[in-house]
């Protein structure tokens, strides 16, 4: 039987983290009141490739990918991702536990 203990990371998932928090903190507080940062997370990893390591040096190789080559692709993801999901009051969703 396998180890459950996890060995690898999606370094995508730290950048995206940090650009959702960045563009999230830009908008005005009665808009961030509809918007659920872990749906933005969602929607913009469904749109970007993930880049996964298994070391310290994969992970830095993975982010230098990441900061040259995708960077703008990210913001943009991320832009979209906050345009996507913005609460419908009426609609209800039950989020995974």
């Amino acid at each position: 039987m396998r180890s459950t203990t996890v060995n690898y990371q999606n370094v995508i998932e730290i950048l995206v983290a940090g650009e959702v928090d960045r563009q999230i903190r830009h908008l005005p507080p009665q808009l961030v009141a509809y918007i659920k940062p872990e749906d933005v997370m969602a929607y913009a990893l469904n749109r970007l490739p993930p880049l996964y390591a298994t070391s310290l040096e994969g992970r830095e190789r993975q982010q230098h990918h990441a900061k040259t080559q995708l960077l703008e692709k990210i913001v943009i993801a991320v832009r979209q991702g906050i345009a996507a999901v913005q609460q419908d009051p009426i609609k209800v969703k039950t989020p995974l536990e």
